[in-house]
């Protein structure tokens, strides 16, 4: 069995290569940091995350950019002992692409391909050339590219208009039997999601549209798999091909989804020489497979950790002097609040992958205790809800905080007895996230507020769970994360 998703929790836009020993899987990261995930696997079945593309060490930073802006969907691929990485900074950067020696890095710095237009994408043909495409205006375009300087050797030029004219992006070209396939996504990265496929003799085209998509749930609004497109393809040393591509799982909720797009995984298979994923276009959440792939647990994450190794996320920023571990503790150096517009809070984030899971982290309330420290369930700087705590005159005060479009509120506060540290929590399930301080339930919030659908402008993220302290130091204990959800 295949069981989907492969990657769980906000993990959109997947690009898989193959370097001979291991399939590497990269995704996008918007507005967080480090920028481009990598995901890694020998056989196909468990993946990890592996490294970062874009990090601090080649100049990387997206202060500045607005929600579910930055890094848009990158193409990862491995080429005569070098692996590149080209994708869309939207924060004012454009297209760009990135190598690296070592899959570890280091990675250069981006250098600069094409402002215009997202999405690019590369494919090495037999001859080592390398030819670069991406969307735009009008459809897809293409050109022969100097990969390890950024350059264009030639003038972009559109090789496929796309069959619907509606939203033609994610373009990746594929060689089989002599002739080139185009695969790119059609209909907008929603419910209309879907991919289609052309082929030709000569890369620049003409293209052969498949009216039929290849991968499409457009038609299926009951199914808990939705808006599956944007893929990409790689072929297995035994000749068989598979595809990951996004989709979103449905709660139960019509119409709304909290995690975020993920990265899911399908089967290939050639029907009269056109490519067709899964059952004829259609996945499931467990499908029968010559593969089986097995589910990782939710990362929890202790201070002696090295965070670079973990699929930790901030905001905008390394921000690296606003974490200081010292043994088993944390401090995190509070500064701006979570909802500071454009703003680069002293956060760290972990991907929410299951619908019903537990975050924990334990939060020392003595005199270490100088600013608002606590657990934050974030979806972007406008939706997010939080628990914290803060001395004041009257002592040790816990306050329960939600924000939503333009509105802010203080949905609860009370003091508690003094004590050395509390224990806090976030409980989800389909319906709601419950916040929770030494077991006492001290707010709630709707699982709809970290619905994309809901939010205020077009949004491409999902819900994160995290740690966080603003205006001062906070010290939390022990780590933080994801722990297995007792049966009720």
């Amino acid at each position: 069995m295949i069981h989907n998703p492969i990657i769980p929790g906000f993990n959109p836009d997947p690009s898989i290569t193959f370097d001979g020993k291991q399939y590497i899987i990269a995704t996008s990261t918007f507005e967080y940091y480090p920028g481009v995930a990598l995901y890694t696997s020998h056989d196909l079945s468990s993946w990890k995350y592996h490294s970062s593309v874009m990090t601090s060490a080649n100049g990387f930073s997206l202060s500045g950019s607005r929600n579910s802006g930055g890094i848009y969907a990158p193409t990862i691929r491995f080429h005569n002992g070098r692996y590149y990485m080209v994708t869309t900074n939207k924060n004012g950067v454009g297209n760009f692409i990135s190598y690296a020696d070592s899959l570890s890095g280091p990675w250069s710095e981006a250098l600069f391909i094409y402002k215009d237009g997202i999405d690019p994408s590369i494919f090495f043909l037999p001859d080592g050339s390398c030819f670069y495409t991406q969307n735009g205006k009008g459809g897809i375009f293409g050109a022969f590219i100097d990969p390890d300087e950024g350059r264009l050797l030639e003038p972009l030029r559109l090789i496929s208009p796309g069959l619907s004219g509606a939203a033609t992006e994610a373009p990746h070209i594929y060689m089989k039997d002599g002739l080139f396939y185009l695969a790119f996504a059609e209909g907008g990265t929603e419910y209309g999601h879907h991919e289609t496929v052309g082929r030709a003799e000569n890369i620049y085209g003409p293209y052969e549209i498949n009216p039929v998509p290849m991968l499409s749930h457009a038609q299926r609004k009951n199914h808990p798999i939705q808006a599956a497109g944007h893929m990409d393809m790689v072929e297995l040393p035994d000749g068989r091909w598979i595809a990951v591509f996004l989709a979103i799982r449905v709660p139960g909720k019509p119409l709304l989804h909290n995690l975020g797009r993920e990265t899911f995984m399908s089967e290939v298979t050639w029907k009269d020489g056109w490519p067709v994923v899964g059952d004829n276009g259609r996945v499931e959440l467990d499908e029968p497979s010559s593969l089986e792939t097995v589910h990782s647990a939710e990362p929890f994450v202790t201070y002696g950790d090295d965070i670079a190794s973990l699929p930790v996320l901030r905001v905008r920023t390394e921000k690296a002097g606003a974490y200081i571990t010292e043994g088993n503790e944390l401090t995190i150096h509070g500064s701006v609040p979570l909802s500071e517009p454009l703003g680069e809070p002293s956060a760290l984030l972990l991907r929410q992958e299951e619908f019903e899971t537990v975050f924990s982290a334990v939060l020392r309330t003595d005199e270490t205790l100088t600013g608002k420290a606590g657990i934050t369930a974030f979806y972007n700087s406008d939706y997010h809800a939080d628990l914290f705590l803060e001395r004041n005159g009257s002592g040790l005060a816990v306050t329960f905080r939600r924000r939503i479009h333009d509105l802010e509120a203080v949905v609860s506060r009370k003091t508690i007895a003094e004590r050395e540290s509390v224990h806090l929590e976030i409980r989800t399930d389909r319906e709601w996230y419950y916040f929770l301080a030494d077991g006492e339930e001290i707010g709630r919030a709707a699982m709809a507020s970290f619905a994309t659908e809901g939010t205020m402008y077009m949004t491409f993220t999902g819900t994160l769970l995290g740690i966080f302290a603003e205006n001062g130091d906070g010290v939390f204990t022990g780590g933080f994360g994801f722990r297995k959800k007792e049966s009720t």
